[in-house]
């Protein structure tokens, strides 16, 4: 079975900081800014997100399906990756600004910021995703490949969210904080870059498939494996996403500890880093798809732990913050070892490896449900009274806001994940289904 290296693997997952890097903030923080920095109503920022969310969604299968088709002496993954780095850098520093402008022209110019920034996104990350089944065919070896890249995401992610705060204390305001922090780690972000780009696979880039964009996107769409994992993946990853978006919202108006927000999301994000060796040692041992059935159990108990909990319980909500460090580290693990398996069973059916539209319907989807998620959270704190830091002028928010935020804080992702774990009980590729995929794939390739 082809496999890579330690040099290589440890080289290819470092590109996983300009996954990280960025999101890290983003899934953090961009609500908070745009609503209590900016000053937009919720209401407001929803839909500024929603609008760039919504293309960022598009644009996944269409170009995934595309670059299936192409055929590039640079490799067409590769050659993805370097178009998309500007835009990626770009678009991220520039929605941290925040123009002296009104508030619809507002909401245009942060979806601008987004969709620039998403489509050098998509551009890196499918490319970058779609080297994963090149380097490794070993069901379990996947599942260790998965580990290391996800060490260095959430490795990246605990950093920006540490330069973040260490910029606070030099910072006049936190326009100028946000401001300082998007040029550092623009530049952060688009530097892992070429580090990947000289990454040599063990055997060479697959042929471009024959199948048109039409044929593709059915085909991808009827493989029921495939189905299944975008009903879980999407569950778990819009779980990660709410949980992130809340955390910031719930230190500072339910535990009313504000200074102790970010330390709040370094202990989930620093303990899913030491959860993630469990993570791999479960998907080994148990199977892919048992591992997300267990982790996601675990999560789910430990956020309706940190809804229950009364406001005083600060020591408990670090704690219960870093019980969902098992949760969140099978979120980052388990999904992406799974579809290089569900890439192989479909080339069993079709004849074609047709990584950039799975990945990019991966993404697709997983983007739609955590926009339209966001969306959902800006619109019920507006309708629930909720009015930023400087509307507030040192008072309380309104109980209905607070409960609100309660909400996306426990009960609402604590559905998301048994959604989840019932899709994972219906997957049908194990262990032994894939070594026979395996097995049959060598079968066609020596036929031709």
């Amino acid at each position: 079975m082809p496999t890579a290296n330690l040099r290589t693997k440890l080289i290819y997952s470092s590109g996983d900081l300009s996954v990280a890097v960025p999101l890290s903030i983003i899934n953090f923080f961009q609500l908070y800014f745009l609503t209590d920095v900016a000053g937009l109503p919720p209401a407001y920022a929803g839909w500024a997100l929603l609008i760039g969310k919504i293309w960022d969604a598009v644009n996944d299968p269409l170009i995934g399906v595309m670059v299936d088709r192409i055929s590039h002496p640079f490799g067409r993954r590769r050659l993805l990756m370097l178009l998309g780095t500007l835009p990626l850098g770009l678009g991220f520093y520039l929605m941290w600004l925040i123009p002296p402008w009104s508030p619809l022209l507002l909401i245009l110019y942060y979806a601008g910021t987004v969709i620039l920034f998403d489509t050098g996104f998509t551009l890196v990350h499918i490319g970058y995703n779609a080297l994963t089944p090149s380097l490794t065919s070993d069901y379990g070896e996947r599942s260790g490949l998965n580990g290391i890249r996800m060490s260095f995401q959430l490795i990246g992610s605990i950093g920006a969210i540490v330069v973040l705060t260490l910029l606070a204390g030099g910072a006049a305001d936190e326009g100028e904080l946000y401001r300082r922090m998007g040029l550092i780690l623009a530049l952060a972000a688009v530097l892992p870059v070429a580090l990947v780009l000289g990454v040599t696979a063990p055997y060479k880039e697959t042929q471009a498939a024959g199948l048109s964009p039409r044929e593709s996107m059915a085909a991808t769409l009827r493989c029921r494996p495939f189905r299944l994992f975008v009903l879980l993946y999407l569950l778990v990853w819009t779980t990660a996403s709410i949980m992130s978006s809340t955390l910031v919202y719930f230190a500072r108006h339910y535990l009313n500890v504000p200074h102790l927000a970010n330390y709040l999301v370094l202990t989930a994000q620093c303990s899913a880093i030491l959860f993630i060796p469990s993570v791999v040692g479960m998907s080994r041992r148990l199977g892919k798809h048992r591992a997300l059935i267990a982790g996601s159990l675990w999560w789910l108990i430990a956020l309706i732990g940190i809804c229950l909990l009364p406001r005083a319980a600060v020591p408990a909500a670090f704690a219960l913050a870093g019980a969902c460090g098992l949760g969140i580290a099978t979120a980052y693990v388990v999904p992406w070892s799974m579809l290089p398996d569900i890439i192989e069973h479909d080339a069993v059916a079709t004849g074609f490896r047709r990584e950039g539209a799975f990945y990019s319907f991966a993404a697709f989807f997983q983007k739609l449900g955590t926009a339209l998620a966001i969306w959902l959270m800006g619109q019920m704190l507006q309708l629930s009274g909720y009015r930023s830091g400087a509307d507030l002028a040192g008072r309380l928010l309104p109980e209905s806001a607070v409960a609100t935020i309660r909400l996306f804080m426990g009960p609402l992702p604590a559905m998301l994940l048994l959604g989840a774990i019932v899709a994972a009980l219906r997957y049908p590729i194990t262990r032994e289904v894939h070594e026979e995929n395996l097995r049959r794939l060598k079968v066609m390739e020596a036929s031709t």
